[in-house]
């Protein structure tokens, strides 16, 4: 048995109706109207993700895997994971999430003056949506090898992973209650080995789904076992890392977080944020290809809160909004390359959709700056000379593969986040 305490790459699970009890019932608080119940996950129910047999495996949810999150968390609940259909907050009193013997129980309150929203109670009755799901980032979990009986009497070998700690982003009513496609399941494996970050795992599976070890940058990259020095075995999820490194290099992957929008002080919590690469990573947009990706002086936008601990926490929209009229000229503007602005861009907007709040828009290079908003946000530094970009014809293979990275993993729905 192994276990991980690492968060990766964001994952999403679903319930079908049967399971997840989705109803529309009446409020029986002092306010008249309707409130959504169910459950987005329950405890101890093994669920097969891709084919556990083959490439895949079971997965098991342990009672209070939610217990810290909850008490410090500000879930939303969405409509297909879609952050445009914002049906309640609990910051906003207006979602109530709770962990029980069964699992993880949903309670919403339900605003008919979002159109959506009674689209959703029209459609949750005529069992148009019938199950529910959740996004998820793992913090810990197990993974654990068990020998299971087939259909045909025979015996196999499975791997059986159990989470015990998970990072909750959001709840989803969902039109499909399971996987519907191969290409699916396949994202959702890829997800969980990225945050497993087992080497042997990752190939054992890449010879029967080869897809896989093109999700996660394998394919001629040198990564597999006979290609590390004599004698020397590489380290566990070190190919993964390298890829998720090369895929984030200049403009960071875009990646969903909770969001505040309290007052925003950005000397203070780049003061608090220590010199470790994730979480560097983590709080800023943009991180200079020829800068030490240990050091503070190599990243630019910084715009996620950070605890006095060094925790990174939730993206800040007031940053986010600064940042993208520093991108558009105001505060003297930004010396980034200008490839990479579109990057930067899409990371903080990303964000701003999570919190509901519409992003500026991207000016072009040239044109009026866009206004400034707080005073407390962090001035843009001047960056460090950039070389210019290679030529198509000189692109190493590394540049390459990167590239065939980005088009995969948009193409599996798969995010990367660093390690």
């Amino acid at each position: 048995m192994r276990t991980l305490t690492r968060t990766t790459t964001e994952e999403r699970r679903r319930l079908p109706l049967s399971t997840a009890g989705v109803a529309i019932r009446a409020d029986e608080g002092v306010d008249a109207g309707e409130r959504f119940n169910g459950y987005a996950a329950v405890f101890n129910s093994r669920t097969a993700i891709g084919n556990p047999l083959r490439w895949g495996f079971y997965e098991e949810i342990a009672p209070g895997a939610f217990t810290k999150t909850l008490s410090e968390g500000d879930a939303r609940m969405l409509i297909d994971h879609d952050s445009y259909y914002v049906v309640s907050r609990v910051s906003a009193g207006t979602l109530a999430l709770a962990e029980d013997t069964r699992g993880l129980a949903v309670d919403s309150a339900l605003d008919e003056g979002l159109s959506y929203v009674s689209d959703l109670k029209a459609n949750v009755r005529n069992k148009n949506i019938t199950g529910m799901s959740f996004g998820f980032y793992v913090i810990k979990d197990d993974w654990t090898l068990e020998t299971v009986e087939t259909s045909d009497g025979q015996s196999a070998d499975v791997e059986v992973r159990r989470i015990l700690e998970a990072r909750l982003i959001e709840v989803s009513a969902v039109t499909f209650p399971a996987y519907v496609d191969t290409e699916a399941e396949l994202a959702s494996v890829a997800s969980a080995l990225v945050s497993r970050g087992d080497q042997s795992a990752i190939e054992q599976r890449a010879k029967l789904r080869p897809e896989l070890r093109d999700l996660l940058q394998l394919v001629g990259a040198g990564a597999t076992a006979g290609d590390a020095p004599a004698g020397q075995a590489p380290a566990a999820g070190e190919s993964v890392r390298q890829a998720a490194a090369a895929e984030e290099r200049g403009g960071l992957a875009v990646h969903s977080t909770d969001t505040s929008d309290t007052a925003w002080d950005g000397p203070a919590n780049s003061s608090d944020l220590p010199q470790e690469e994730s979480a560097l990573r983590m709080a800023h947009a943009w991180v200079d290809p020829d800068g030490d990706a240990a050091a503070k002086s190599s990243y630019r936008f910084i715009h996620h809160f950070v605890g006095v601990d060094g925790d990174v926490g939730a993206a800040s929209t007031v940053a986010c909004t600064t940042a993208i009229g520093v991108l558009n000229g105001a505060r003297g503007g930004t010396t980034i390359p200008e490839e990479d602005r579109q990057a930067v861009y899409k990371h903080l907007a990303r964000h701003l959709k999570d919190a509901g709040v519409k992003a500026p828009e991207l000016k072009a290079v040239g044109s009026e700056p866009g206004e400034s908003t707080r005073e407390t946000s962090t001035p843009e530094p001047a960056a460090a000379p950039t070389a210019p970009e290679p030529a198509e014809t000189t692109r190493s293979d590394t540049d390459t593969r990167a590239l065939r990275m980005r088009g995969l993993a948009a193409r599996y729905g798969l995010q990367l986040t660093p390690s």
